[in-house]
């Protein structure tokens, strides 16, 4: 149970430290606007601080959605930064694809969500630390966000064990 609390608390300060503080090359936050960063900053906040409260005080419904909110939040990671970094959707799965990612990075703008984040990530994060290839002209996970990545998917990992392991 400690564990669980520890990575969730980690995860929360490392996300709102990357978002809030200027540390080019490692991260792009400098990049953001002031409404930009307290929009991630605030909706991250609110919803990475539920789970360890559930936990801290044994309250089963937050700790079920911490078991939830992780999963789903590598899920987001990985559809926001891997998949274009993999691949190029095209035909029916670009237009599936573009719905799923306008959900995940809540931008519904007309147009194509992947061009469109495609640019936003340029804008935010061109030029900072990455430790796997470029792969021309695609989205490419920087440093600070692989090392969300895994740790987000630590969390969820040890936020599972610790639900199941307070249900005995």
């Amino acid at each position: 149970m400690i564990a669980a609390v520890i990575c969730q608390l980690v995860l929360l300060i490392y996300h709102q430290i990357t978002t809030f503080v200027d540390l080019y090359p490692f991260n792009g936050a400098r990049n953001y606007s002031a409404r930009e960063r307290l929009a991630e900053m605030g909706v991250n906040a609110a919803l990475m601080s539920l789970a360890p409260i559930g936990f801290t005080l044994n309250l089963h419904g937050l700790m079920l959605f911490g078991v939830i909110y992780y999963f789903v939040l590598f899920g987001v990671e990985i559809v926001i930064w891997w998949i274009p970094y993999f691949t190029v959707p095209s035909g029916c799965w670009r237009r599936a694809y573009n719905l799923v990612l306008s959900v995940a990075t809540s931008n519904f703008e007309k147009g194509d969500a992947l061009e469109h984040w495609l640019a936003v990530h340029q804008r935010l994060h061109d030029g900072t630390l990455t430790v796997v290839p470029k792969r021309g002209g695609r989205i490419v996970p920087n440093l600070e966000h692989t090392l969300l990545h895994g740790w987000t998917l630590v969390t969820a990992i040890t936020t599972l064990i610790a639900y199941n392991g307070s249900r005995i």
